[in-house]
């Protein structure tokens, strides 16, 4: 009969090792100059997008609300 392995070896996590202040700030810098950064325009298109999902959203749940308000109404009789 073959024997199971129940638990997995421990996976050790490599130890880095601690950097000063000022070298931290300079890997910062470093990654910091590795992002793409969006463009004005991208910036504003995503925003006015935001906004028009914001406004969608907000129209759909008062519609929802108002239908779901006049259906427990009507179920429990206060609908008139």
């Amino acid at each position: 009969m073959a024997k199971l392995q129940t638990t997995s070896p421990a996976v050790t996590p490599k130890k880095r090792p601690r950097v000063g202040p000022l070298e931290f700030l300079s890997q910062v810098r470093a990654e910091g100059e590795k992002v793409t950064w969006p463009t004005r325009k991208e910036t504003l298109i995503t925003t006015a997008m935001v906004f028009v999902m914001v406004v969608a959203a907000s129209v759909f749940f008062v519609a929802a609300d108002f239908i779901m308000q006049k259906a427990v109404g009507l179920v429990l009789g206060l609908g008139g």
